[in-house]
């Protein structure tokens, strides 16, 4: 294998597989990258595995003769990265790499080619076309209440379904949960559901957001999904199910409604929560006809207190929330007015914008906590 490169080319090829390589493996060759070159199409390859997840990226290239090696991922990553904007000129004899660039010589041992993990398959003409910015939104909007909880193996993914009229993606840790729908045509897709790995999402975020022009490609297999992105392709191993039926947890009878300035209730909390249970970090909200006050009282550390204008259709009512995972569903809430939807003081709050986009359905689920007097 020989072919020569620009520096600045192949480092950007580098970076959008490099975040795959785990740090720590028991398999040596998944910390090296397989890099291919292809003399008909002057163009390389550069691979990389967890043997979950799987990234090809591919880069034009003067490839002088085809061929294929392993590279060590990290030093090779480190050797591109310092050297000087000129032509990179890579060659492969058996495990035996030469990187020449100017008058810098690099001669590194890669591992052999057999011993690379077989490629997941996956092919872009069966594949379905997705907005790449309503994909990202998507994402962004549900994949921040994955669980991380390793016995509930169906939690630690995004649950990702279509039906005939709309696409949605629902993610939750037990504690709170975010489901978003959006409208379209998706009448080929009804029915296909999968759960997806946080990863694999924020990896093909990433790459959207450094290639992605207009829509990305999603091929859907029996146990893997395939992003096609530009000149990324990501090969994701699909999380077994089944996923909660969470159209069951989110309550239909919240009859409470709490209207709230959502940047001013998050800010505040983010304030009284310096002094919250490093545990729990609970705040105490206790919500009335035109303010909330909020409460943070912890043994041998100290108390805070403060009050902001709400509106609550109930006469009074207490409430306790993990300062953490309300202010992540703050954060999440499009709009000026966030607003709350409750039943009893123990019972799941439904948060969603006051203003919302007619063609999303976007709502959160906090789970309360029990108040201790």
């Amino acid at each position: 294998m020989k072919f020569s490169i620009a520096r600045q080319d192949l480092d950007k090829a580098i970076q959008r597989v490099l975040t795959v390589v785990s740090p720590k493996t028991t398999l040596p060759v998944l910390a090296n990258f397989l890099v291919e070159a292809d003399g008909k199409k002057n163009a390389i390859s550069i691979t990389a595995t967890d043997l979950d997840m799987t990234v090809t990226t591919r880069a034009e290239a003067q490839v002088e003769e085809g061929g294929a090696a392993t590279l060590p991922a990290k030093r090779f990553a480190e050797i591109v990265r310092e050297l000087r904007e000129a032509d990179v000129k890579l060659a492969a004899e058996a495990e035996e790499i030469s990187i020449r660039s100017r008058k810098s010589k690099f001669r590194i041992v890669g591992i052999p080619t057999e011993e690379f993990p077989t490629l997941p398959k996956s092919d872009p003409a069966s594949a379905f076309s997705v907005d790449a910015e309503g994909l990202v939104r998507m994402i962004d909007k549900v994949a921040f209440c994955t669980s991380k909880d390793e016995t509930r193996p169906s939690l630690n993914g995004a649950f990702w379904e279509f039906t005939a009229d709309s696409m949605g993606m629902t993610a939750t840790d037990g504690h709170r949960l975010a489901s978003f729908r959006t409208k379209g045509k998706f009448k080929s897709l009804a029915g296909k559901n999968m759960i997806v790995p946080p990863k694999a999402l924020s990896h093909a975020v990433r790459i959207i957001g450094a290639e992605a022009d207009g829509a990305v490609k999603v091929s859907v297999h029996e146990n893997h999904v395939a992003f096609f992105i530009g000149s990324t392709t990501i090969n994701s191993r699909l999380l077994e199910g089944p996923f909660p039926n969470y159209q069951q947890v989110i309550p239909k009878d919240n009859d409470k409604e709490f209207l709230v300035d959502r940047a001013e209730l998050a800010s505040a909390v983010r304030r009284v929560a310096v002094l919250s249970d490093a545990l729990t970090h609970q705040v105490r909200m206790t919500l009335s006809k035109k303010k909330v006050e909020l409460v943070v009282s912890t043994p041998d550390v100290g108390e805070a207190r403060e009050e902001i204008p709400g509106k609550f259709s109930a006469a009074s009512m207490e409430v306790g929330y993990n300062a953490n995972y309300l202010l992540d569903v703050l954060k999440h809430i499009d709009g000026e007015k966030a607003k709350f939807l409750l039943g009893t003081a123990v019972g799941a709050a439904v948060v969603s914008a006051v203003d919302g986009d007619e063609n999303e359905d976007y709502v959160c689920l906090l789970m309360p906590l029990r108040l201790t007097s």
